[in-house]
């Protein structure tokens, strides 16, 4: 019999709001001020020459969008150069619209030897008259200019234009034709006349007006799909207007068609349909097995018949999320009742046969989302083909990023089947998103787990780079993944991420289906991370944080001589909130184990792939109230107040020092390492996992203490939306510390999910079933 005790939450509850100060030192500038004003103003006059000798058919008649290259040591935050850039009033006429990586091999850092240096680029919208102002107020005398203005200058390592091949990626040597998405900047007076502008030089190029389709964002970003040669990718290179062109090739689901074998286990008894509804956004779905159509109802979200194939697969798909791999599962066996039921949305038509067009894709789910409030979890197995790239942002991944956090909604998103094609493997659009989980496949052969060779691998892009976040069965050619096939009795062998991502669909979905409301998404993701991270040893871009469970109840639960609570909510921007974290000083002899997840719903920057996640938190844990770090020049020095009050009051009569703000903490950072250092740190990563383990003695009411953070200018958090998943474990036995902290701490509620009713009653059926 299980030992296993339900999750704790409303941690929250016990939170503290609590003040910190800032820590740190003078930052020193590359260059002086008047070597930069030097090199810029000649950049000015290299850009506006250039400018000018643009032809009017490559750039708007009144604004053009210029590069701002920052120094490699300042590319935080903090250090943005804010005098720079018209904010509420006009300083210059010069506009920040949007930021990424820039790359250099000359070594300009002082702090960094690194081979390629990367550094932060802003995009700047501008005229001419805007750089002659700049230029005017950079020959005016150093003493005569505020001092942020003349910093702000010297961070910068130069101004030009995007080069050619910063604009165009992903176009390979054989590549000849084909479908292509375009991103435009914002523009402000020109507003109008961007879109208009770029479909007259498609026109112009002959690209066909029925192969495009565009949309345009509110922030004014606009994404554009078209078909395209090689001769409209040298027309495109170099619009001025133009941010990026890559290829948009649609993943096509005939690498993973199924073989039908006759034969499958009968369909379950059928009571009622479940409460719960998980939503699949594929290539259709086929009526005709018994086993499946009492449990799902569809919806054609695009004109047009469907795909047979594509039709296939969604059926696959959906079955995968209703019973999950029926490999151990005997013909003569009657299956399980399932505990959701499936809406299957077709977006995916015979059109799209010829020319397959993804933001026909992206415009159904837009309408999707919104329209379903009832759905909180989807799958996605289908998306572009090809591996994300850091320094652009796939409409297909913003969109699902930005439904995910207007809509509370979670996606289990496919990582992609070319795993295989080194160079080409790393991860695929949507499943590159910061607000969802980007599901791997693994293979089963003789008992032993390996990844699938077609699973792409991590890692992710900035705002998430641990993926892929898990793992699930996904077969492989030794050992396919068994699901139910269009026809009765019959069985489709199979592989590919596209299966074992609906297997984590479908355990998300009833999570979230029968907290009775308790479960965000956010929460969800956290605890399905946190879960598989108990028997785990550390995330790698292969499998992720771990594999998938066959029992969901681990996720919700928590072994013995432990405890597992959840704390989530909001908290403004940068503060700070202490949650204690529940403890018994009845406990007095072995080790404790501190086991957490982080996890925050951002708001999403497509303009700023460097800066996508524009939300955060960073934990702090503290072990011990009554440890301090006591210092005296360079040396540092923890001593526990409470039991060394004599060597205390000593270290401090002799020049120690010791703030007593706050106690020692095992894993603070540096407030003033590189940006890089800290996106390496994951700092602005949506999800996080730690743990640390400590003695007993070492161990005295300990805390967490949560930084809620926000970047970028253009885009205002008031509040961080947040989930912190703590498992504390001890070694000793005499103390049962979850009755402790349930005794203690009386507002912590027990999760009691309301599946565990139904699945005893419909196994019972089974049973009862299968035994005549």
């Amino acid at each position: 019999m299980s030992t296993r005790k339900p999750i704790l939450y409303k941690g929250e509850l016990y939170s503290i709001p609590v003040t910190k100060r800032s820590g740190g030192g003078p930052k020193s500038y590359p260059v002086s001020f008047e070597e930069a004003r030097e090199r810029l103003s000649k950049d000015i006059d290299l850009v506006k020459e250039q400018i000018r000798s643009l032809p009017q058919s490559s750039r708007l008649p009144n604004e053009v969008v210029m590069c701002i290259r920052m120094h490699p040591d300042f590319s935080a935050k903090s250090y943005y150069p804010e005098t720079l850039f018209d904010t509420d009033t006009e300083r210059f006429g010069l506009q920040e619209i949007g930021s990424r990586i820039w790359r250099s091999k000359e070594n300009i850092s002082k702090e960094t030897k690194r081979e390629t240096l990367e550094a932060k680029m802003f995009f700047v919208r501008g005229t001419d008259e805007s750089l002659d102002k700049f230029k005017k107020q950079l020959n005016k005398s150093a003493s005569s200019l505020t001092k942020a203005f003349v910093n702000d200058v010297r961070k910068l390592v130069s101004i030009d234009l995007l080069k050619d091949e910063e604009q165009v990626v992903g176009i390979s040597n054989d590549w000849e034709q084909g479908r292509l998405e375009a991103v435009l900047h914002p523009f402000n007076v020109d507003q109008n006349q961007s879109l208009l502008r770029f479909l007259e030089l498609l026109t112009l190029a002959g690209v066909s007006a029925e192969s495009i389709n565009y949309h345009q964002y509110e922030d004014g970003i606009t994404f554009v799909s078209l078909m395209g040669n090689r001769d409209v990718v040298s027309l495109l290179s170099g619009y001025n207007p133009l941010r990026t062109l890559h290829p948009l090739e649609f993943k096509h689901f005939v690498s993973t068609r199924a073989f039908p074998v006759n034969g499958a286990p009968k369909p379950p008894i059928f009571t009622s349909r479940p409460d719960v509804t998980v939503g699949v956004i594929d290539g259709g779905y086929i009526n005709g097995n018994p086993a499946l159509d009492q449990y799902v109802t569809t919806e054609d979200c695009i004109s047009g018949d469907p795909i047979p194939d594509c039709a296939s697969h969604g059926t696959q798909v959906t079955s995968a999320v209703l019973y999950g791999a029926l490999n151990e599962y005997q013909n003569a066996q009657q299956l399980v009742e399932p505990l959701v039921c499936v809406k299957n949305f077709r977006v995916i038509s015979q059109s799209m046969a010829v020319d397959p067009d993804l933001y026909q894709i992206v415009d159904a789910i837009e309408k999707i989302i919104p329209a379903n409030p009832e759905i909180k979890v989807y799958n996605l197995s289908l998306g572009p083909r090809g591996p994300i790239y850091d320094d652009h942002i796939s409409r297909f991944t913003f969109a699902c990023d930005l439904l995910s956090e207007q809509y509370d909604v979670l996606f289990c998103v496919a990582v992609g089947n070319d795993g295989g094609q080194i160079g080409y493997n790393r991860i695929q659009a949507p499943s590159d998103m910061v607000n969802g989980l980007a599901i791997a496949a693994y293979s089963k052969v003789d008992g032993k787990i390996n990844r699938a060779t077609y699973s792409c691998i991590g890692p992710g892009r900035e705002g998430n780079k641990l993926k892929p976040d898990l793992s699930a069965f996904g077969g492989c050619d030794q050992n396919p993944i068994h699901l139910l096939g269009n026809l009765p009795n019959q069985r489709a062998l199979t592989q590919g991420t596209s299966f074992s991502s609906p297997l984590v669909t479908s355990a998300a979905g009833k999570i979230i289906g029968y907290s009775n409301a308790q479960l965000s998404s956010l929460v969800t993701r956290a605890m399905i991370i946190h879960g598989i991270c108990e028997h785990g040893d550390g995330h790698n871009t292969d499998f992720g944080h771990g594999t998938l469970p066959s029992d969901i109840s681990t996720i919700t639960t928590c072994p013995e001589q432990s405890y597992t609570l959840i704390y989530s909510g909001e908290i403004n921007s940068g503060s700070f909130v202490k949650l204690p974290i529940p403890w018994s000083d009845e406990i007095t002899k072995g080790k404790v184990s501190f086991r957490w997840t982080s996890a925050v719903m951002t708001k999403i920057d497509p303009q700023s792939p460097d800066d996508y996640s524009t939300s955060s938190i960073t934990t702090s844990f503290y072990p011990s109230e009554t440890k301090f770090n006591f210092k005296n020049g360079n040396k540092i020095r923890k001593l526990d107040i409470n039991a060394e009050p004599e060597e205390m009051e000593r270290l401090l009569n002799e020049g120690w020092t010791c703030s007593f703000e706050y106690p020692a903490t095992d894993n603070a950072k540096s407030s003033f390492k590189k940006e890089q250092d800290l996106k390496a740190d994951l700092k602005w990563d949506s999800l996080d996992t730690r743990n640390i383990t400590k003695k007993i003695e070492g161990v005295k009411n300990p805390m967490f203490i949560i930084h809620a953070l926000e970047r970028g200018k253009r885009h205002v958090n008031a509040k961080v939306r947040y989930a912190l998943i703590l498992t504390l474990s001890t070694t000793s036995k005499e103390v049962d510390i979850y009755s402790k902290v349930r005794a203690r701490y009386t507002e912590l509620v027990p999760i009691k999910l309301e599946l565990e009713n139904r699945i005893s009653a419909m196994q019972n059926n089974s049973n009862a079933t299968n035994s005549n």
